[in-house]
């Protein structure tokens, strides 16, 4: 039987991240990841829309994601190997969200924080959103909020960025599937693939949306479930045109992508609990497309010409993130439920467990608010700017 320090199940961006951290920080044990699918065609990383936004309502998400944004903006030279520079494409075009009456005073509320941690947000009142998006019409739309900080990048080659350092760095990478994690009456003592034993004392479960039925697969609790939800690639009619991240007063949202087009999702009747990735092509002309075209009314003409259905690993008690050990099975340590901001946080959450791990504590962030043991004591993050 082979021995292996730390054993990362979950080949993600939270996986890999993690495995980053830990040999970056001077870890000098061995770590191995492994994720069941080396074409990763279904991780949730590879599926994500990219967006990173700072425009949260509770101190710790603001923080996470300032704090991503900083790693973002210095990746290329962070993640730098021998076999070049990965370019992630980050464009920092800002997130503008509109409010209708309803939802403004809650605008108003969240500025006050985010200004006080010091994120750019600016409140706009409705021509002022125009002169960002000229094309739109503001019937509804009573203010708006804009962070020009906040963005969107390449998902996947974030992941490979990740990935190919933590290679060179000496991490380890098996492709196999993990069937139990055996324990003994003082913790986790090894993984079991379908092939082999591994001895261990540490397992991170960076599964991803399949956190919660790993964890009821070696006998704990992880309030984890898949959430599908729907993505849609659009050409649009302006030639040359860059928007920031738009999201409607009904919460379509969408982001410029290259060659005139846009990237657009929103909640649709397919959003459901399921691990079934299909793609609901009718959901966009019900649900997407009138809301896209009636916010920017030369969107009637938008060409539908591809999308996709991906997974969040969504937390439904609070939909936050849980990073953190797990309280009833010393070793096993969660980066989990990150709800649909996953690649936002994830080189904070990935530095903060890999500081854990290591020195039994965090350091460069405090993520203790985002322990697996709030629920126990009712200590949950109520974060109000989902979308």
């Amino acid at each position: 039987m082979k021995t292996t320090d730390v054993v990362i199940v979950g080949g993600g961006v939270m996986g890999w991240c993690t495995a980053y951290n830990l040999m970056a920080d001077g870890f000098r044990g061995s770590v191995l990841l492994i994720e069941r699918d080396p074409l990763r065609r279904n991780t949730s990383t590879s599926l994500a829309v990219g967006g990173f936004r700072q425009q949260f309502a509770t101190e710790i998400n603001i923080r996470v994601v300032r704090y991503a944004v900083s790693v973002y903006r210095d990746f290329a030279e962070l993640m730098e190997t021998p076999n070049g520079r990965p370019d992630i494409s980050m464009r920092q075009n800002g997130y503008l969200f509109l409010a209708s009456e309803k939802t403004w005073p809650a605008f108003q509320r969240r500025h006050e924080l985010q200004t006080r941690l010091g994120i750019k947000v600016s409140l706009m009142t409705p021509e002022q959103a125009c002169e960002l998006v000229p094309e739109m019409d503001p019937t509804g739309v009573v203010g708006a909020a804009f962070c020009p900080d906040d963005g969107y990048l390449d998902p996947y080659s974030v992941l490979q960025g990740f990935e190919a350092k933590a290679r060179h760095l000496g991490v380890k990478c098996e492709y196999a599937e993990v069937i139990d994690v055996e324990k003994d009456g003082q913790g986790v003592t090894a993984v079991k693939t379908k092939t082999e034993t591994i001895a261990t004392r540490t397992v991170v479960n960076a599964t991803g949306a399949w956190a919660g039925e790993f964890a009821r697969q070696i006998g704990v609790e992880v309030p984890v479930r898949p959430w599908r939800r729907q993505v849609y690639v659009c050409r649009t009619p302006l030639s040359g045109r860059e928007f920031p991240m738009v999201v409607d007063t009904t919460g379509v949202h969408f982001r410029s992508e290259t060659g005139n087009r846009i990237v657009a999702a929103g909640a649709t009747a397919s959003d459901s609990v399921t691990f079934d990735v299909a793609w609901d092509k009718p959901a966009f002309e019900d649900v997407i497309w009138p809301a896209l075209a009636n916010r920017i009314p030369c969107f009637d003409t938008l060409l539908l010409e591809k999308g996709w259905g991906g997974l969040y690993d969504e937390n439904p008690i609070d939909h936050n993130a849980i990073i953190g050990r797990h309280p009833d099975l010393p070793g096993f340590y969660l980066i989990n439920g990150f709800s649909g901001h996953g690649l936002m946080q994830a080189p904070a959450a990935g530095k903060g467990l890999a500081e854990l791990i290591m020195r039994n504590e965090f350091r460069t962030l405090d993520l203790s608010d985002l322990s697996p043991t709030r629920f126990a004591a009712g200590k949950l993050i109520v974060e109000e700017a989902i979308i």
